[in-house]
């Protein structure tokens, strides 16, 4: 791990993108709310007529988030668009380039993902395991990457 990228010289009490704690509770969180937000347009609830858009929202705000672009949250060096963001611009598939922002990207990227994992447990419910065996390999994959502790 690049330590010298995400050390905190000066805490400000707010949470920090450098602590493990904090990034992976935002990454699994993000992950339950697309979750919620399939749920809740499959069962006609109001609010929810465009998933899709409402997951992309929902990534462009975790995407600043990780780019050091709100100030709820304590960045470090590598949270900018120069590091992070070009890192992210090699790193993510094709069919996430039109997004524009990298950190968007990264987000909508598991996002389809969970989504396929939710269809699938639609089709064969007896699937559980596995899907979720998956599908948290790739939360902990995008929590690795933004801890820059696997490129």
């Amino acid at each position: 791990m690049h330590t010298d990228l995400l050390e905190d010289p000066v805490s400000t009490g707010k949470p920090s993108l450098s602590d493990p704690a904090i990034v992976d509770a935002l990454v699994r969180h993000f992950a339950k709310r697309v979750f919620d937000t399939r749920a809740a347009w499959q069962l006609g609830q109001p609010g929810a007529r465009d998933p899709l858009a409402l997951i992309e929202e929902d990534a462009r705000q975790m995407g600043a988030i990780v780019l050091g672009r709100d100030p709820a949250y304590d960045a470090t060096p590598w949270n900018c668009d120069n590091r992070l963001g070009m890192y992210f611009r090699v790193l993510l598939p094709e069919e996430t380039k039109h997004y524009g922002c990298p950190g968007t990207a990264l987000f909508m990227w598991p996002a389809a993902q969970l989504s396929k994992g939710a269809a699938a447990l639609e089709r064969d419910p007896a699937a559980e395991d596995s899907v979720k065996r998956r599908l948290d390999r790739i939360v902990v994959d995008v929590v690795a990457r933004l801890l820059r502790e696997k490129h």
